[in-house]
């Protein structure tokens, strides 16, 4: 019988298969690095100084991706801010009122709001050990303080960082603060906003569905409900105009609530349904004598709901008809200014909806005229960034809109 035998490697040829292996167990064992892994996350134990007295902060600050974070509760608390929070629908919303300064936050997201203003955050507070975190400077600048933070120096030994005191100085240099900026950026960023119009409101066993601008409180409630517990998060007019102006983005599923007429339903029902979501709207009240037989907000409901409501021109004395045609478009050119001046200086306002809808080109040049920036028409439609200011679309909510509907309105791409 043949013996046979393997052939031998060479030495050559045995360096390079164990040079081989080894590399291929380098790159499929060994522990890599990510890129997260070489920021350094580390609490920062620090004293606050404010207005001479010093406070030792119980919670750390936190500095992550180096941005640095601070207990929320524990600083407003000691700028002398009232806080409160609202937890529902897997949402946590916290809020400060700090003088002439509202912060409302919600955790995990970057968007907030400073005083109905929608602004980004450089990354969303976290919860750490059941403490929210803000970012520091973000929100104190808004609010006019200056920030200075002394960090003293750091143990080279890693597992020792964050153990040195931090010095954490506020200064104010004047009451107002510094206004914040309006610009903000969302990464993704609504490309349209839904602005839905709603009328007068009435019990469900008082709604019989036959007038188009009355529909049910308990709809009404469903609506908002819907809009909360899907993210959604309502914005102010002036939001609204430097989105379309180009000069802001806003998240998705933003929204803009509007009312007309400036019925006192409004202040009954939506007013508190809005407030437990803190949700703002938009009020287009007649400013003029009351002509229908549904009572209008008293300046008493309109100063006491301001926390939800902004108030904007529906007319003072134009909405009506003069033989079969809006008192808008066949009065007076004279008269019309006069009126819409009136209304305008009445309210401090700088939108205006159109009674009925209607309007021309005469019309929109006296808004401009008399100092309006935006006006809303009833034509159904989404508002985007470039459209007409005198020219925009709303969505009406009606009786007859089902949530299945008004899902389909606020989501659906192929509605005008």
């Amino acid at each position: 019988m043949k013996n046979w035998h393997r052939p031998r490697l060479s030495s050559c040829k045995k360096s390079l298969i164990l040079f081989f292996l080894f590399t291929f167990f380098v790159l499929i064992f060994s522990p890599q690095q990510s890129q997260a892994e070489t920021v350094h996350n580390y609490p920062l134990p620090a004293t606050l100084h404010l207005k001479g007295e010093t406070y030792q902060l119980q919670k750390p600050l936190v500095l992550i991706n180096g941005v640095t974070y601070a207990p929320f509760r524990e600083v407003f608390t000691i700028l002398g801010a009232e806080i409160g929070y609202t937890t529902k629908h897997n949402r946590m919303l916290v809020w400060a009122d700090l003088e002439e300064d509202h912060f409302l936050l919600e955790s995990g997201a970057t968007a907030f709001y400073h005083n109905d203003l929608l602004l980004s955050l450089p990354g969303a507070p976290p919860t750490i050990a059941g403490t929210l975190y803000f970012p520091l400077r973000s929100l104190l600048d808004c609010a006019g303080y200056q920030v200075y933070l002394e960090k003293l120096p750091e143990n080279n030994n890693d597992s020792q960082k964050g153990t040195n005191n931090s010095n954490l100085y506020l200064y104010r240099s004047n009451q107002e603060g510094i206004k914040a900026d309006p610009s903000a950026s969302f990464n993704p960023s609504a490309q349209r906003i839904p602005v839905l119009m709603y009328h007068h409101l009435v019990p469900g066993k008082e709604c019989d569905g036959k007038n188009g601008a009355i529909i049910s409180v308990e709809a009404f409630a469903e609506q908002m409900e819907y809009l909360f517990a899907n993210g959604y998060r309502t914005v102010s007019l002036q939001d609204l105009f430097l989105f379309i102006t180009g000069k802001k983005g806003l998240p998705p599923k933003s929204v803009v609530l509007t009312f007309d007429d400036g019925y006192a339903s409004n202040y009954e029902y939506a007013y508190p349904i809005m407030k437990k979501y803190h949700f703002h709207a938009v009020q287009f009240p007649i400013t003029g004598k009351n002509i229908f037989y549904i009572p209008r907000m008293t300046t008493e409901m309109m100063e006491a709901s301001k926390e939800v409501f902004e108030f904007h021109s529906h007319s003072h004395d134009l909405h009506h008809y003069i033989d079969g045609k809006q008192a808008l478009l066949v009065s007076d050119p004279e008269e019309v200014r006069a009126d819409l001046s009136l209304s305008r200086e009445l309210l401090d306002c700088f939108a205006f909806a159109y009674p009925y809808g209607a309007f021309n080109e005469k019309s929109i040049e006296m808004l401009k005229e008399t100092g309006y920036k935006m006006a809303f028409t009833v034509i159904p439609g989404y508002v985007c960034p470039g459209d007409d200011l005198f020219r925009l679309k709303r969505i009406g909510i009606y009786p007859e809109t089902r949530l299945n509907n008004f899902i389909r309105l606020l989501e659906n791409e192929n509605f005008p």
